[in-house]
């Protein structure tokens, strides 16, 4: 049997604690290996499958605790921002693999793409998890942003008055960009996702049964459609006052 501890000394080696053993053992690509360019092809592409599961399970974990950091009153919003931001860098990180994808040529991935069967990212049990915890299913704000809208509502604030006000130091502000910087993450991974896409397979159906391109455009939203409304608000009222400011000194608007 498998041990993670070092033969020697029984403490945990660097390939032991990590399970390297193992993670080398997850990827096997159905080209057979005499086809070597597709062979590499196919692991290249699920190399990054797998490591963008691991991240959007990495984001899950720090989102449900950025969820919980706010389910009490006495929640602790460091943490909350700490748990954010985080989750934040994975979707960076994300985006990135995601870019990667678009190394594959076009003829190599058609060379074994049909081998994929049945199987989709649209069937990944943790994207459809981040989904709800964002609330990108159009059925309520999802469980982060209510955690930071009752925290608001306990202080007697207005999201859009917050936003306008732009403290830096005011922790209900911070917790607004580091909001607003997930949203963005989150919308960025899924715009590269149809862009390589659109130029590995334009228009084709996808392998999970679904319309493709279409189905994935369909998809794209935006988490947080309140803060983003606010901030739109946020815009108008700095605008007005401008204004206002302009004419009651006589200076002209640009």
């Amino acid at each position: 049997m498998y041990s993670h501890l070092h033969p020697t000394t029984g403490r945990p080696s660097y390939a032991g604690y990590l399970r390297i053993p193992d993670l080398m053992s997850l990827q096997h690509p159905l080209t057979p290996p005499d086809d070597l360019r597709t062979f590499r092809a196919e692991h290249f592409f699920i190399v990054i499958h797998q490591c963008s599961e691991l991240l959007l399970r990495q984001t899950i974990l720090e989102l449900d605790a950025a969820v919980e950091c706010l389910a009490t009153p006495d929640g602790d919003v460091e943490d909350w921002l700490e748990s954010v931001s985080r989750a934040t860098d994975c979707m960076v990180t994300l985006r990135q693999h995601v870019e990667l994808l678009g190394r594959l040529q076009v003829e190599c991935f058609a060379a074994f793409r049909q081998r994929l069967g049945t199987a989709s990212g649209a069937q990944s049990a943790h994207f459809r998890r981040l989904r709800t915890i964002l609330g990108m299913n159009g059925d309520g704000p999802g469980p982060l942003f209510e955690g930071y809208l009752r925290l608001l509502d306990r202080s007697g604030r207005v999201l859009a008055e917050l936003v306008a006000g732009g403290l830096r130091g005011d922790p209900m502000f911070r917790m607004s960009q580091a909001l607003a910087e997930l949203a963005q993450g989150v919308w960025s991974w899924q715009t590269t996702h149809v862009h390589v896409v659109t130029r590995m397979i334009g228009d084709r159906p996808g392998t999970g049964g679904t319309t493709g391109l279409e189905y994935l455009t369909s998809r794209l939203h935006t988490p947080f459609p309140q803060l983003w409304a606010a901030r739109a608000e946020a815009h108008a009222r700095h605008e007005q006052t401008r204004s206002s400011h302009a004419e009651t000194h006589g200076v002209p608007v640009a």
